[in-house]
């Protein structure tokens, strides 16, 4: 049975393309998930568009909205595959440090070595007995750290969706990681001033799980 897991592993990851040059052109389902989704908040789509969501509308999300939008920029593609042992490992690690630091308060965001719910304030608190750790993570796992918002007071939001997919993954086998990084500048009717701000269309993908591709929203916390 472990060499059946093992092989299955090896062939998922011989599956996923190398990293690209960087005039790689934007996959056509990419474009139609960031273009759905961008449509929706002007007000020219559905509302169910927007659930193109990686874990849902969020509060912040579900006020977003402008009359014009246009693509300002794109980043190269990043992709990263990797083994969810070692990277569960690195997470608990990161989560047990936290859960010490929070001492007195971990009745509220902690229990034993895992964080569960921790306020903004709590959050801010954590980043430093924790930089360490989370860049120890970054460098290891620089894809999936930017996903997961690592070393960010929102890598700690009870809401964030990539810890809640990460968990349901499970500790064995391999992932990939895919980030499409676009720099979105939009106006609004009663403020023409124009805002540029970055929308990310991500997919995460295991032996057991595969997202597809969806909209990595900004937090509730910040729009970053």
């Amino acid at each position: 049975m472990r060499l059946r897991l093992r092989f299955a592993s090896l062939l998922f990851l011989a599956a996923i393309p190398a990293v690209p040059a960087l005039g790689e052109e934007t996959p056509p389902e990419v474009m139609e998930v960031a273009t759905k989704y961008l449509n929706a908040l002007a007000g020219k789509g559905s509302e169910s568009d927007k659930e193109v969501l990686l874990g849902g509308v969020s509060m912040e999300a579900g006020l977003l909205q402008f009359t014009r939008w246009d693509i300002s920029s794109k980043d190269p593609v990043r992709r990263e595959h990797g083994s969810l042992a070692t990277v569960t490992r690195r997470v608990r690690e990161l989560d047990k440090l936290a859960s010490h630091a929070l001492g007195n308060e971990a009745g509220a965001g902690g229990s034993g070595d895992t964080v569960e719910a921790v306020t903004k304030e709590q959050a801010a608190k954590l980043l430093k007995p924790t930089q360490e750790k989370a860049l120890q993570f970054q460098k290891e796992f620089p894809v999936l750290a930017y996903v997961l918002r690592m070393n960010k007071e929102i890598y700690w939001q009870p809401a964030n969706p990539m810890r809640q997919i990460l968990a349901q993954a499970g500790a064995s086998g391999a992932y990939a990681v895919e980030v499409y990084r676009f720099i979105i500048e939009s106006s609004e009717s009663a403020n023409p001033t124009p805002r540029k701000w970055p929308l990310r269309v991500v997919r995460f993908r295991t032996d057991k799980i595969d997202t597809g591709w969806r909209i990595l929203t900004a937090s509730d916390w910040s729009v970053e």
